[in-house]
């Protein structure tokens, strides 16, 4: 696909998050990361690293994985249930993660 496509692409899974986040969907979030990693491996701007971390993540339970910032050595975001979260932690630390920050949301009113 051309470039103009890859960003087309890209900006309708941008619209599908905002809109599994307002559903609460975390599942459908998880697979648009998912997909937006792997577009975004395809425009360049990703990197082997970067690649690996998301790979491992998702290999460990994450629901979902990417890559975040400018890219080419940025961050990556995973997003996992929290019954998930200690192993996917494990799995970023020994795909040698620099540093692993972990938060928990919430949804609610």
């Amino acid at each position: 696909p051309t470039f103009e496509a890859l960003f087309d692409t890209l900006g309708d899974l941008v619209t599908q998050a905002r809109e599994a986040i307002a559903a609460g969907d975390a599942p459908g979030l998880g697979r648009l990361m998912n997909a937006a990693q792997a577009g975004l491996a395809r425009l360049g701007v990703s990197s082997p690293e970067l690649d690996a971390l998301a790979q491992a993540a998702v290999d460990a339970g994450a629901l979902g994985a990417k890559l975040s910032g400018g890219g080419r050595g940025g961050i990556a975001l995973a997003l996992a249930q929290p019954e998930d979260s200690e192993r996917v932690r494990k799995a970023l630390v020994k795909a040698r993660a620099v540093r692993v920050l972990q938060t928990r949301l919430e949804i609610g009113d």
